[in-house]
């Protein structure tokens, strides 16, 4: 007869508070990554909702179009009859500048800023621009963040210069309606009218601001359908969005940000998993005897089976609910991360559906994990009890069976992920493949390592470190596991932490020695030479400086979509120093013709193109024809190297064009260019390349940030799974200690002993983690992100140690009572 529920509930139950400790331990690092995925689930659906809902507060407007030209006689007839249809406008304007204090030109070198011009008679239409004190912007005041105050040394009543003009500072910006969706959200940010910018004299033929016009639709006016479709048909290659979407551009990168997230949750969660797996495995051996008693008394494998399966599932429950509750704590930090670029956040509510689909796939994985260890009941046979002493009792499971659960675990990883990232196959199917490879290279190596420490000859080593390391092979003992566990953690932090600094780093380091480090852009035709004279006089240039020209012009045609949006072009008499021309051949240097182009290697792969064939650009209200003349690949880092479209002399002659400069400057004379520059050419905006690297990573800085809080979770994941290994074999320590203590050990010199074996077991797991860190994070910088191997081996050596503290941590926190037992009272148990 079947063993029912109840019966089987109860059994497990019992068993399951008997071993309660070790079970805790695994359902800790189950709820690590459920609330990771809890969390970064419920609060993206929470931003999902606050955009929904604040739509049209967050966009200031019913809808927006963003383009980065003003807009052309056809377009404007567009503009016009929107209005005549009540449909009411208004432009936002934002670009990048230089401010410094009236007349204190002397003293610091001006601050570039992240300028936004608007009509405050109009602006915002829907939300509110909140400004301290109160106040009402003119073509003479501005407003700025509290940042600036900082950088600059100014306050409210400060007079500042930008552009050819000077401004009074009439308040603090306190909130901002678009600040999200807006184009500009990094540097000082600076707000003035629109008729302040004129003023300014910023925005000139050619220049790239940003503007967004903004439309507020009446009841009477046009449907939004309507006024979205003439926009978008007057607009091509604009962003056009209205409320009911939100914004694009966020929406987007929140789509692709959860997905990721979520998935580095799910490695939190499989590193319980697998916590779970061996505690199952090393529990069903410490219950041997227990299951062949039970099936000498007439219980089938299938009703053990459902014994030990109810445990596995009561743990991962536990876990989870726990994990629920973690998701919410985690859903409330995220805001924090992510202040400095969204000035808004969601309010906090716990999402009971990311609540409950972190709940299914904790329980799912928990059980698909397990399941392989749980068919081991079905080898115990009940004459093995009684055969104990001249047989061992084999507690793997064997045949067809165990393989069949392992494919469909593989399955069941690859499903999940595939529903993490929202029906992404091909992103699900990468995630399942690679994390099951590095989990089997892991295992691999974890096995090895623990092979060689066994046969390792330790006779000439202390008593302290042979015995400790000789505990990592003690019976039941789960050194492999927690290897495994705790080095997928390790490895996937510190890959996070060498792709983020190998790329800033080679940046640096690999640049050319002459590679300019100081840009001024906004050069009118005007103003050309005498900047290049400014630059080629500036105390503590090196090299001749460059001034390159370049036209906002769109590829007209059938043509890929990265060459369907406004990109840069420019003109050049000579090839750049390090192209390599071919086929075709460049422009004769001594007559060169107009109408001509050379077009970069992989621009001509894509668009197909080959000496001979003619292009067209719309750039402004001018339209370009060219031959293509050669096509050429340069491998030069610098500023124009590698434009797709290099055209002849005179071929932009009726393109509205701007000049671009850069010049080699020693660190020390920088400042003193910027204030020159800034005082002969007010409109100019100067870069210093550090600034420009500060920017970089400072938005890099940010999102690593996010990774690594959601990535810790499976180093904290790795180190209760060590925890639990160390509770799983408590009993076979208290021994250990007992035995150990009657011989005349002391309790200093055991704790010795065990410290040396977490050492060990976290040196060890620090080692493989860093090492496939360096191997992973090396083919991400050379397959996917062009740049060279790196080998960081003081990052590799700070990991490893990390490792064994918080191995040393996870073990003495499990085990600190162990030392306390009497081992009278323990062999007498015996």
């Amino acid at each position: 007869m079947p063993l029912s529920i109840r019966t089987a509930r109860k059994i497990a139950a019992r068993d399951w508070h008997a071993s309660h400790s070790k079970f805790l331990m695994v359902a800790l690092a189950i709820a690590v990554g459920v609330g990771a995925i809890a969390g970064v689930r419920g609060f993206a659906r929470a931003f999902r909702s606050m955009l929904g809902a604040e739509a049209r507060t967050l966009m200031a407007a019913d809808l927006s179009v963003r383009v980065f030209e003003l807009p052309t006689p056809a377009q404007t007839a567009v503009l016009d009859d929107l209005a005549r249809q009540g449909v009411r406008r208004t432009l936002v304007t934002e670009t990048l500048s230089m401010m410094s204090l009236d007349g204190d030109l002397g003293a610091a070198a001006p601050a570039l800023i992240s300028l936004k011009a608007v009509d405050p008679a109009v602006y915002p239409f829907y939300g509110k621009l909140e400004l301290d004190p109160p106040a009402t912007l003119s073509d003479s005041t501005i407003a700025i963040a509290e940042d600036v105050m900082v950088r600059i040394s100014v306050k409210p009543g400060s007079r500042v210069r930008i552009g050819g003009a000077v401004f009074t500072i009439a308040a603090i910006t306190r909130n901002e309606p678009d600040r999200m969706t807006g184009s500009l959200n990094v540097g000082l940010r600076v707000l003035m009218t629109q008729a302040g910018l004129d003023r300014a004299g910023l925005i000139r033929e050619g220049s790239r601001a940003a503007q967004r016009h903004l439309f507020r639709l009446d009841p009477a006016s046009a449907p939004v359908d309507e006024a979205r479709a003439k926009l978008k048909d007057a607009f091509p290659n604009a962003l056009v969005a209205d409320y009911r979407e939100s914004h694009p551009l966020i929406t987007r990168g929140l789509d692709r940000a959860e997905r990721f997230l979520s998935l580095t949750g799910l490695i939190a969660l499989i590193i319980g998993a697998l916590g779970v797996a061996a505690t199952m495995r090393a529990h069903i051996e410490q219950r041997l005897d227990t299951i062949a008693i039970l099936k000498c008394l007439g219980a089938r494998s299938s009703d053990v089976l459902r014994i030990y399966l109810l445990q596995t599932l009561a743990t991962a429950l536990a876990g989870s609910l726990a994990g629920c509750a973690l998701g919410a704590a985690v859903q409330g930090v995220f805001p924090l991360l992510i202040r400095r670029y969204f000035a808004a956040a969601p309010p906090f509510r716990p999402d009971p559906l990311a609540a409950v689909e972190a709940l299914a796939i904790g329980l799912l994985t928990a059980a698909r994990f397990a399941w392989p260890a749980l068919l081991a009941v079905e080898r115990v046979r009940p004459l093995a009890i009684l055969r104990r002493d001249v047989e061992s009792i084999s507690a793997r499971a064997s045949g067809p069976k165990p393989w069949i659960a392992r494919t469909a675990l593989v399955a069941a990883v690859g499903l999940i992920a595939a529903w993490l990232t929202g029906g992404h196959p091909r992103t699900a199917a990468y995630f399942a493949g690679g994390f099951l490879a590095s989990l089997a290279i892991l295992t691999a190596f974890a096995w090895l390592l623990l092979r060689m420490l066994r046969s390792l000859p330790l006779r000439g080593v202390s008593f302290d470190l042979r015995h400790g390391a000789a505990n990592l092979h003690r019976v039941g003992n789960h050194a492999q596991a927690a290897l495994v566990s705790l080095g997928v953690g390790v490895m996937f932090t510190l890959t996070i932490y060498l792709v983020q600094h190998g790329m800033l780093d080679q940046m640096l380091a690999n640049a050319p020695p002459d590679m300019p480090n100081v840009f001024l852009i906004n050069i009118t035709r005007g103003e050309r030479d005498a900047v290049e004279s400014l630059l080629a006089r500036a105390h503590g240039s090196n090299g001749k400086p460059e001034v390159i020209p370049t036209a906002a012009a769109r590829l007209e045609g059938d043509v890929p979509p990265r060459f369907r949006r406004t990109r840069g072009v420019t003109w050049r008499l000579h090839p750049p120093a390090s192209a390599i021309v071919g086929p075709g051949r460049w422009w004769d240097t001594q007559h060169p013709r107009p109408g001509l182009v050379c077009v970069a290697e992989d621009a001509a792969r894509e668009l197909n193109v080959t000496p001979g064939a003619r292009l067209a650009w719309t750039s402004g209200a001018a339209r370009i024809e060219a031959e293509v003349a050669c096509v050429y690949r340069s491998e030069e880092v610098r500023m124009g190297g590698n434009m797709a479209f290099v055209f002849s002399p005179g071929t932009l002659e009726q393109a509205p064009l701007q000049y671009y400069a850069a010049v080699r400057m020693r660190p020390e004379s920088v400042a003193a260019l910027q204030r020159d520059a800034f005082a002969r050419f007010p409109s100019v905006t100067v870069i210093n390349g550090a600034d420009v690297v500060e920017i970089v990573q400072g938005v890099v800085d940010q999102v690593a940030l996010v990774v690594r809080f959601l990535s810790a979770f499976a180093i904290f994941a790795g180190a209760i799974i060590l925890a639990a290994s160390v509770a799983a074999t408590r009993f076979s320590r208290i021994r250990e200690v007992a035995i150990l203590k009657t011989l005349g050990a002391r309790s200093d010199r055991i704790a010795v002993l065990f410290s040396i074996e977490f050492t060990v077991l976290g040196a060890a797991a620090g080692l493989l983690g860093s090492v496939l860190a360096i191997a992973f994070s090396n083919l991400l910088l050379t397959g996917l992100l062009d740049a060279k191997a790196r080998f960081d081996w003081p990052a590799a050596a700070a990991a490893t140690a990390l490792s064994a503290l918080i191995a040393n941590a996870a073990g003495w926190l499990s085990s600190r009572r162990i030392l306390a037992q009497k081992p009278l009272a323990v062999l007498r148990g015996d």
